[in-house]
């Protein structure tokens, strides 16, 4: 039996979070260098005595959610209730923020409107939190769209910022309602976002990336060559490229059927920006297969606060019903030290990166 709605809801923001926190100890990783820590062997927290905390991808996801709420379906207030999450998240002295994301929170607090705040970037930062677009607007295209690109312009003016993470959310309405995984030809056909671009220019790249997944799909192609084929250094690891991330996710969730634990793990042994690729499979498979499709043992061990996992699913509840609420405050001294905390652990990674890789296992 198909999970409910509101179950898919929860595993959207549950799955967020769990690929988070696992894919985080590993940010920045070659491939080769995780094959040899053997972490995949068996893939669990690691970030700090065996827990896992989130990164900035579930911060933004919860933060958008808020705004959502608050909004009542109106995008300009969306827009200005998103911009001052981002203000008072910046405040909070959060560790690991993208470059242009953090440029782009620099002139919202120098002025500059949420519809000329956004930098000329196309990296991951708004496909990374966009999905729960789609759990606010499950039957209105046109919403998502509109509401997707308000969030998009907020950090990032590239459209191909806006197009990749249109892509994210538009394949996250289908799997939210899928009873069984979407075919290859309707993922293509989702993904070219006939109805949703009017205000875009066609990009040439991104009908060549999806020319590449078919081919790839049809033909069993492993995702290292997938990547090389669109021009990611796949040696390297996925980079934080939205044309990069946002198809090596879709990629690798077709040829698991959106399992979560096998997404999960191939696109962490992917290596590269591995916190937010793994947020964005964990959204997509916890879509489709709800709170029991993710591992237990991957969500237990997540220890957050002041907003912790039960509260992720409390935001759930209202993003299903609609019910404005606030589970995470703008900023409070718990997210003070909770950074603090989180920049100290951040820190140790880096000089344990700096060990033998013996040392490390």
């Amino acid at each position: 039996m198909p999970p409910s709605t509101q179950n898919r809801i929860e595993g959207l923001l549950l799955g967020t979070a769990v690929g988070d926190a696992l894919g985080l100890p590993m940010e920045g990783m070659k491939p080769s260098t995780i094959e040899r820590l053997g972490w995949m062997k068996n893939l669990r927290h690691r970030f700090i005595f065996a827990r896992g905390m989130w990164s900035d991808d579930t911060e933004h996801s919860i933060m958008l959610a808020q705004a959502l709420l608050a909004s009542d379906g109106d995008v300009r207030v969306f827009a200005r209730k998103f911009a001052w999450e981002l203000r008072w998240w910046l405040f909070g002295l959060p560790a690991g923020v993208g470059l242009a994301t953090a440029r782009a929170m620099i002139k919202l607090w120098l002025g500059f409107s949420p519809e000329h705040s956004g930098v000329f970037s196309a990296g991951n930062g708004s496909a990374m939190r966009t999905a729960i677009i789609a759990a606010y607007f499950p039957d209105d295209a046109e919403q998502r769209f509109q509401f997707v690109a308000a969030q998009t312009r907020i950090t990032h003016s590239d459209p191909k910022a806006i197009i990749a993470s249109l892509a994210v959310t538009e394949l996250s309405a289908c799997l939210l309602k899928a009873e069984a995984p979407p075919s290859q030809e309707d993922i293509i056909s989702i993904l070219k976002l006939p109805n949703n671009i009017d205000s875009l220019s066609w990009d040439d790249e991104w009908n060549n990336i999806l020319n590449h997944m078919e081919k790839g799909w049809s033909e069993n192609i492993p995702l290292p060559s997938f990547l090389s084929n669109i021009g990611s250094h796949s040696h390297r690891g996925i980079s934080g490229y939205a044309y990069h991330t946002v198809p090596a996710v879709i990629y690798t969730g077709v040829q698991f059927n959106w399992d979560f634990r096998k997404t999960i793990t191939a696109i962490i042994e992917a290596g590269g920006d591995t916190d937010s690729t793994a947020a964005i499979a964990g959204a997509l498979c916890g879509a489709f297969g709800g709170t029991t499709a993710i591992p237990n043992q991957w969500i237990a061990p997540i220890a957050e606060w002041p907003t912790d996992m039960n509260e992720l699913r409390i935001l759930a509840q209202a993003i299903h019903t609609r019910n404005a609420l606030r589970v995470r405050p703008h900023c409070s001294p718990l997210l003070l030290l909770r950074n603090l905390l989180f920049l100290i652990t951040v820190l140790l990674h880096g000089f344990a990166r700096l060990l033998p890789t013996t040392l490390r296992r």
